[in-house]
């Protein structure tokens, strides 16, 4: 099974992803392997809801303006977006089970 795509969001295009639609957002580096070790849930939750949610990443040590936008002081962090406004900020790390109940709330 092929593995989904997350979006790269920096400075230059968060905007544009950020604005339209339900998206998920990890901030996260490249040595956080707390990080890392939440992309299979990602990738699962991309899958389950595909066409109704997308999943962006945010390396917050190449993009700390952003991180600090949005006040994210420890990673991992996720950050719900609905139409551009963030709807739920999740510090930490979370179940499958959790997140998934928190987006169905969103997804129609």
């Amino acid at each position: 099974m092929n593995e989904p795509e997350f979006i790269e969001i920096n400075f230059v295009n968060s905007e544009q992803h950020l604005a339209k639609g339900l998206i998920l957002v990890d901030f996260w580096a490249e040595w956080c392997t707390a990080c890392k070790a939440q992309d299979k849930i990602y990738g699962e939750i991309a899958r389950e809801f595909a066409g109704k949610i997308r999943i962006g990443k945010i390396n917050v040590s190449d993009n700390r303006l952003l991180a600090e936008k949005f006040g994210v002081r420890n990673i991992p962090y996720l950050i719900l977006f609905e139409d551009g406004r963030p709807v739920m900020q999740m510090p930490g790390i979370w179940s499958r089970e959790f997140l998934i109940s928190q987006i169905k709330k969103r997804v129609q």
